[in-house]
Parts: structure tokens; C-alpha cells; sequence
């Protein structure tokens, strides 16, 4: 009987998954045989000689037919890193991307630059899906030089127009947030916030210090040249914007300024590099602020956009 062996087994499948174009076909072998083995990818390497046994190949295979359906590896596992967590993912929402943990980190320097002047933040993430945003600020705001900060410093709202991705959120956050944690994050099924509650406006009109969102972006046109994996199996409404790709963030600017707070308000926002310009003209006609920063990706390409409104006076 043939052994394979855990490098035999990897040059194999990136071999075969590179002659059916399989995107990323190195890594989506180390993924796909990480689990199964339940090593990390590193321990991988270290144990190059470790051989497989009848039911981990068997496993493995059912995975390699999946993945030949362009099914994205972390759908096959229903689980995606994000900074430094893990989430549960499934169809009903987005794969989180790293020029995604970019938001974060800006949305930290603001959240400092806030707590710097005022004793607590009030935070709402738009669109929030996996809950990878939200999740990550509540799990790693403790670990950022931010002076006095405590569990009564912020608040965060996190908001999604669809059930699903908001019940997904909801999972991930209790798997990956302490109870007192959690107690400061409130999930809400609606489309940017909940307009009609009044009680929550009697809450947040003129408190919301800090917008962060990765919306949809992606025009219909370049829609139809993503690759098929993403086409096929992520959720279109979180991905296509409209005919400009700015359709989306003109109705948060429409919508959101009631909630602007007075004293000092950010919003940050992931976009995509073909309407930046477009996107940070907008800004400053429809939202008039103090400033407008783009900053770049990992490719050095423009991915976010951050506003800061006028401080009061």
C-alpha cells in the first residue's frame, strides 16, 4: 500500500490544485490538510514525515473535491483568522481580508485620540457580518496605551441588514469575548442603524464618536471580473454597491449625521482604490469635515478613508 507522507501529500495536491487553477493552490493544501491533521501550518514543516492514516486521507479528499468546486478553503472549514481571532464563517457572510484588520488598527488611533479628551466612546460598526470588526476592537481594546481606559469607557453598536450574518456575529462574539466584554456590545438587525427606535436615538442623537465600516464597494461592472470563487459562493449584497460603487457610503453620510456627536467624531470607512478620489469628494461635500485622509493597503494602493468632523468649539 501506498504511504503518503505529509510533504508527499502537500507537493501532490498544490501540484494538482495549480493544474485545475485553483487560486492560492499551496496554501489552500496547507489549510485544508492543517485541519484535518489539526497541526498549524508551521507544525506542518516540523513533522514533514508524519504518515497520514486511512480516515486523514480520507477526510483530506473529501476536502481537495470541495475545493475543486471553488468553494473559498474557509467556507470548506467554517472558520477564517481575522488579526487575533478566529470566526466561524459560512455563505451568509463575507470572508474577512487583511487590508480589513487595516480598519482596526485606524479605528484605534482614533478611539486614543477620543478617549484623550472625553471619559467614554460610543462606537457603531455598519455591516458588520462576521462580527470580525467589532469583535476585534472589543477584544484588544485593553491592549492598546489608551490612559484610563475600562469597561466603562466604550460601548459599540454593531448593526447588519441581513438575520443570518447578524446571528453569525452574535456566535462569533460569545465565542471569542468575556462575558463583561460582551455586556458593551449591542448587535442590531437593521439597515445602518435603527432609524425608527426611538430609544435609540434618545440614546446615541449627538453621541456617536466613532463610525467605522467596511460596506459594500464593488461596482456592477467590476463585479463580473472578481474570481469565481467569490462570485459564486460570498454573498453578493455585501459586495456590490451599485452602478458608482458609492452608493452605499452616500446613504451612511445621508443617514448618520444625527448621530454625529458634537465634541468629536471619526468615521473610518475600507473602500476600494478605483473611487477613492470620488469617495473622499463626497466626504467633504456632503459631510463638510475638518479633514479627509486616505491612507494605503499592503499593496500600497488607497483602502481607507478616514473623516474627521469639525470638533465643537
Amino acid at each position: 500500500m501506498e504511504t503518503w507522507n505529509i510533504q508527499k501529500v502537500l507537493n501532490w495536491t498544490t501540484s494538482f490544485f495549480k493544474s485545475k487553477n485553483i487560486l492560492q493552490p499551496k496554501l489552500s493544501a496547507e489549510l485544508l490538510l492543517a485541519s484535518v491533521l489539526k497541526l498549524s501550518r508551521m507544525q506542518l514543516y516540523l513533522d514533514y514525515n508524519y504518515v497520514l492514516n486511512s480516515n486523514q486521507l480520507k477526510k483530506y479528499k473529501g476536502y481537495i473535491k470541495k475545493r475543486l468546486e471553488n468553494i473559498p478553503v474557509q467556507y470548506i472549514l467554517n472558520e477564517a483568522y481575522f488579526r487575533k481571532i478566529k470566526l466561524y464563517v459560512d455563505s451568509n457572510v463575507l470572508i474577512p481580508r487583511p487590508e480589513t484588520e487595516l480598519i482596526v488598527e485606524k479605528g484605534f488611533e482614533c478611539i486614543k485620540g477620543i478617549l484623550s479628551s472625553k471619559k467614554k466612546i460610543n462606537i457603531l460598526e455598519i455591516g458588520t457580518g462576521s462580527g470580525a470588526i467589532a469583535i476585534s476592537i472589543a477584544s484588544e481594546i485593553y491592549n492598546y496605551d489608551i490612559s484610563g481606559i475600562s469597561n466603562s469607557s466604550w460601548y459599540l453598536i454593531a448593526t447588519d441588514s441581513n438575520k443570518e450574518a447578524l446571528e453569525i456575529a452574535k456566535k462569533n462574539a460569545e465565542r471569542n469575548l468575556s462575558s463583561d466584554k460582551l455586556s458593551n456590545i449591542d448587535f442590531i438587525n437593521c439597515d445602518i442603524f435603527p432609524e425608527e427606535s426611538s430609544d435609540f436615538l434618545n440614546k446615541f442623537e449627538g453621541k456617536i464618536d466613532l463610525i467605522i465600516s467596511n460596506p459594500p464597494y464593488i461596482s456592477q461592472e467590476d463585479y463580473s471580473s472578481l474570481p469565481i470563487e467569490v462570485k459564486k459562493f460570498e454573498p453578493k449584497s455585501a459586495l456590490i454597491a451599485g452602478k458608482t460603487g458609492l452608493e452605499v457610503y452616500e446613504k451612511i453620510f445621508s443617514k448618520v449625521k444625527p448621530l454625529i456627536s458634537s465634541d468629536m467624531c471619526y468615521m473610518v470607512f475600507e473602500t476600494d482604490p478605483k473611487v477613492s478620489s470620488s469617495l473622499e469628494k463626497m466626504a467633504k461635500e456632503e459631510l463638510k469635515p475638518k479633514q479627509v485622509e486616505i491612507s494605503k493597503d499592503y499593496n500600497l494602493r488607497d483602502r481607507i478613508i478616514t473623516i474627521k468632523m469639525q470638533e465643537k468649539n
